[in-house]
């Protein structure tokens, strides 16, 4: 439910969200509840001001990961770790923040800050119970003006966002607490600086320049688990520059083609740096993910046709890259030397036909493609092998009817021609999908709309996700790492707006 006004020079939103599903699986009931609210004051002629307010309660039973076998053979099941240790994730979140603009004499300023404070409670191999607080603030330039009768465009800004958190861990007795195992502190800070600037040196096209200047730190305290551990400190920060260069034009206001090259550094968080098992956890000083990528496409609208491409090639050095041990347990992460990110990212709709049943009915197709051809580059280990989880092809089609009178009637194909292997090794490999679904509804001029939706028709069992391993051939290796996708499934339901 939603409700919002406006009152003179301020106005409101309040909306809240309850949901819950007994899940597809077993042990993978969810609930939630959600509300969220802004408020916003017109300051003065050249000024405004808006809080934005949230809260979030969610509870997930797990039902964890199945061999590949029983992920298409027996869908339904969890995992026996899973209800051996009641395995979820609970938390609760709240948030403040706020956004103020002012307009200058040239350009605008406007200025972001928030505070969110967040309690996880995660039994899986053990109860990770962690508490604490994410916060910042973001300040951003922006402006339009002439320079020598040319057109120039400006961003600038900085973010500073500061993260300190509490993470404690249990023995895991059937989901609740048991001996305390670990007792650290994790603390984060970054900082940003970024500009970029568009300098149109033809009336429609434009010179493209910028830069992002970031330094981040993280410091990990381990007090341990036991009376008389003694303390240890492990940091790491870093530090980075990365520059942009690239075309733009503009043949028409709607219609835009790019090319760039861009520079980008990805830093890990503590879920990367801090290492668990059973017994231990420990601070692993990773690198930075550094990467050169060049990108060439087109967006726009014409007539009957809409399109988004891009076709991207990236240099990737010391990719933050995951594997699982064993079941329930968090992903390692290591970094690979050189891989290679190279695709294309297309998404198009055309309207076929208008004028088949009534005077502005319409048909349109949408077609989206994902190429991905991810791959390591002369590793001293995987070789030239395809990066596991992510499959060469992912392809969406939707032919959507709809009539003047509301009604709208939409069949969907969701296909995976080959799957991803679940291994760096590449000896294992999901198999290939496709799903078909049905999307109908009315929408009535009094604000009433009744929809319905139907999702893999013909109750096709496959994998939706999974978590990857280095080797599934290796002896002993843990291959219960797939999580099958839900079966034939119909919503329905009903939404009023006035």
């Amino acid at each position: 439910a939603q409700v919002s006004r406006v009152l003179g020079d301020a106005d409101f939103l309040v909306n809240g969200t309850v949901t819950h599903s007994d899940g597809f699986r077993q042990h993978a009931r969810q609930q939630a509840e959600q509300f969220n609210a802004n408020v916003g004051w017109r300051l003065g002629p050249n000024a405004e001001t808006r809080f934005y307010f949230g809260a979030y309660i969610v509870d997930q039973q797990l039902p964890g990961t199945l061999s590949l076998s029983e992920a298409l053979n027996n869908p339904r099941k969890a995992a026996p770790t899973a209800l051996s240790g009641d395995q979820a994730r609970n938390s609760r979140t709240e948030r403040i923040a706020n956004v103020t603009s002012f307009r200058l004499e040239v350009g605008q300023l406007d200025i972001a800050s928030w505070a969110i404070h967040k309690n996880l409670y995660h039994p899986i191999f053990q109860v990770i119970d962690q508490g604490g607080w994410t916060y910042g603030v973001a300040p951003r330039y922006t402006a339009d003006f002439e320079i020598g009768g040319f057109r120039d465009q400006v961003i600038a800004g900085a973010r500073f966002i500061g993260g300190n958190n509490t993470a404690l861990q249990f023995v895991n007795i059937g989901g609740a607490r048991g001996a305390k195992t670990v007792d650290s502190a994790q603390n984060a800070y970054n900082y940003e600086a970024y500009a970029e600037n568009r300098f149109f040196f033809l009336p429609t096209v434009a010179l493209m320049t910028g830069a992002k200047f970031l330094h981040d730190e993280r410091v990990f305290e381990d007090n341990g688990g036991t009376p008389g551990h003694s303390a240890l400190i492990a940091s790491r920060n870093y530090d980075g520059i990365n520059p942009k260069l690239g075309l733009l034009w503009v043949p028409r206001p709607d219609i835009q083609v790019f090319a760039d090259v861009t520079r980008s550094l990805d830093v890990p968080d503590f879920t990367d740096l801090v290492q668990s098992s059973f017994s231990t956890t420990r601070f692993v000083p990773l690198q930075a993910q550094r990467a050169w990528t060049a990108e060439v496409g087109t967006r726009g609208r014409y007539d009957r046709f809409a399109w988004n491409i891009t076709l991207f090639r990236s240099l990737v050095r010391d990719e933050l890259m995951q594997f699982t041990l064993a079941p329930g347990i968090p992903a390692n992460t290591f970094n690979a030397p050189r891989t290679l990110h190279q695709g294309i990212e297309f998404g198009g709709s055309v309207e076929l036909l208008r004028g088949l049943f009534a005077a502005d009915d319409t048909i349109k197709l949408t077609q989206v493609w994902n190429y991905s051809d991810f791959r390591f580059e002369n590793d001293p280990v995987f070789g030239n092998n395809r990066l596991a989880a992510i499959p060469q092809h992912v392809l969406r089609t939707v032919i959507h009817y709809a009539h003047p009178s509301g009604f709208y009637f939409a069949p969907t194909l969701d296909w995976v021609p080959r799957g991803p292997w679940a291994d760096y090794a590449n000896t294992l490999r999901v198999p290939a999908y496709a799903l078909l679904g049905l999307q109908t509804g009315v929408q009535f001029s009094n604000g009433l709309l009744l929809f319905a939706e139907a999702r893999n028709l013909t109750d096709k069992r496959h994998v939706s996700d999974l978590s990857t391993i280095a080797n599934a051939a290796a002896p002993g290796a843990n291959t219960a790492i797939f999580y099958p996708g839900d079966g034939r499934s119909v919503y329905a339901g009903a939404r009023y707006a006035f």
